[in-house]
């Protein structure tokens, strides 16, 4: 048996999941752009990390945190499921295609060979998107954040595919993975949007109040500007890493800060900037639009230190070390008061 939603539209983007979404979205006709999702959901943040192979980085929250959020706020029903087993997982896909509802599902990125990653570089957050499948060839059909009017860098060459083949087999293997960070675990997303609410002053209000809050009062020392303090700190103890930790460390934090790793650019700000030039239409108070571009900026600067990180991965200097953390603390100066003032502003409006 053959199944394919023909009038899915596969497309290219910025990052895994907001790309999927965007999708689906589009899908059942709601179209949003990739920076409006992002923000509604309250997804910028900042976590270190300290895992043993290589401390990580993080600008965003974790996987379904912001997919509950933004469903709140959308008043859609995200759910998340997680299946038993692969084959649970496997055939509930192929009962939604069947429905003509495509599928998103997340995937640990080593097993899927088209990304032609080192098998130990475990990521098991990726979110891609299934609308058909072929039982005769033994696939599905894939649509990940790549595209032809969109190509993106992979360690084997630039990817830019409309839809992936993927072979039932593979894409077992990259669902039913257990590894961290961020375990596949078979999981899936289920839609409704019957009761889809457009965003409006007082959802978006919300939602940047509560990236406010989430950055500068965070609940623990390893996230928001206080993770980004701890960052400057941490990396200064890198020295004591062996070459070969270190050169992983800086290839590790570079995809982790570069639009090149799906971050949209300079860790995740450039999409947040972007969010808030979009909705400044509902919230008319003046500078929303300013602190925007401000997040621009910082990105720019987050892909400086990407660049930092780019040579860490490439000569294990530990010399590069003392620079990059004086640029971290700008970075968490700069982001202090750029929330600050956001918070400021958007305070002024409620009132």
């Amino acid at each position: 048996m053959k199944q394919m939603i023909e009038t899915f539209t596969p497309t290219g983007g910025q990052h895994c999941i907001t790309n999927a979404l965007k999708q689906v979205f589009s899908y059942y006709h709601h179209s949003v752009s990739e920076a409006l999702l992002f923000g509604m959901g309250a997804a910028l943040n900042f976590s270190y990390i300290n895992l043993s192979h290589s401390p990580m980085i993080s600008g965003r929250t974790k996987p379904f945190e912001f997919e509950q959020k933004l469903a709140k706020r959308l008043n859609i029903q995200i759910n998340c499921r997680r299946p038993k087993n692969y084959d649970i997982g496997f055939a509930k896909a192929r009962k939604m295609l069947q429905q003509n509802q495509p599928v998103i599902i997340y995937v640990d990125m080593p097993f899927l060979k088209y990304l032609g990653m080192n098998q130990t570089s475990h990521f098991g957050g990726r979110a891609i998107v299934l609308f058909g499948y072929d039982d005769e060839q033994s696939v599905f059909y894939v649509s990940d954040r790549d595209h032809s009017k969109f190509p993106i860098p992979t360690p084997i060459g630039e990817l830019a595919k409309d839809y992936h083949v993927v072979g039932y087999q593979e894409l077992e293997h990259a669902r039913n993975s257990s590894f961290r960070p961020f375990p596949a675990n078979n999981k899936y997303l289920e839609f409704d949007f019957s009761g889809y609410r457009a965003p409006n002053t007082e959802t978006v209000i919300a939602a940047i109040n509560e990236t406010c809050e989430a950055m500068l009062q965070p609940p623990a020392k390893l996230l928001g500007v206080d993770g980004i303090a701890k960052f400057s700190r941490e990396i200064i103890k890198w020295r004591t890493f062996d070459k070969q930790k270190l050169k992983t460390a800086g290839m590790t934090n570079y995809f982790q800060i570069s639009k090149d790793g799906g971050t949209g650019g300079g860790i995740f700000r450039k999409l947040y900037g972007e969010f808030l030039i979009e909705v400044e239409p509902l919230v008319p108070t003046i500078g929303i639009k300013e602190i925007g571009y401000r997040f621009i900026h910082l990105a720019e600067e987050w892909d400086r230190l990407a660049e930092r990180f780019w040579k860490l991965g490439n000569t294990g200097d530990s010399g590069l070390l003392g620079s990059m953390s004086e640029q971290i603390t700008r970075l968490e100066e700069g982001e202090k008061e750029a929330l600050k003032r956001l918070q400021m502003i958007i305070n002024d409006e409620k009132s």
